[in-house]
């Protein structure tokens, strides 16, 4: 894995900072320069323009989350607890780094195929991770006998709700993790073997 510059990293920082706080048509190179502390032209040497800025951005956030889903399904642990591990991660991660959620839901400008094209390969990335997941639920005799692409879908769909409710219905800590659980074990049960 490519290692990123501590300048570079801090410019990713500040402008998914300043993005997470205003819209995209609304952020300007010199403030994200301002928030890094470093001048314009530092910028230009590691983004060719605002929107490469942005997607960069938008993978780095990404990864992240990413990765944390895959730390938390422990290999040593059953299918179902690492189901619930990565419920688990999904609603701490979008709860510390809502603002970052928030570009991500957003994921503008979506003008450019490059950004399109990277946001359906991101979210196929998370397809296959909870397939493959299933799959061993399936195979150790967790989970019944499922369509996995399918179901995985339908996770996905239990994460946007999750995102919904902690980013636009403000509601409390305890509140969601009541949700999640409630959603969670909707999936447990149609998984039952």
């Amino acid at each position: 894995m490519q290692e990123i510059s501590e300048k570079k990293a801090r410019i990713l920082a500040a402008a998914m900072d300043i993005f997470g706080e205003r819209p995209y048509d609304q952020v300007k190179i010199e403030d994200i320069a301002e928030r890094a502390g470093v001048g314009k032209g530092t910028i230009y040497e590691y983004f060719v323009s605002k929107e490469d800025l942005f997607a960069a951005g938008l993978e780095a956030g990404f990864n992240e989350y990413f990765m944390a889903l895959v730390a938390a399904a422990v290999p040593s642990l059953p299918a179902t607890a690492k189901l619930q591990a990565v419920f688990g991660r999904h609603l701490s991660f979008i709860s510390q780094h809502a603002a970052a959620t928030r570009i991500i839901i957003g994921e503008r400008p979506a003008s450019r195929s490059e950004m399109r094209e990277a946001m359906v390969g991101r979210y196929m990335r998370l397809g296959r991770f909870l397939e493959e997941l299933l799959q061993e639920g399936i195979a150790a005799g967790d989970f019944r006998p499922v369509d996995t692409a399918v179901v995985a879908q339908a996770i996905i769909g239990m994460f946007s709700t999750l995102l919904v409710f902690v980013l636009f219905a403000g509601q409390a800590a305890d509140a969601m993790e009541k949700q999640a659980e409630k959603l969670l074990d909707f999936c447990l049960l149609g998984l039952a073997s």
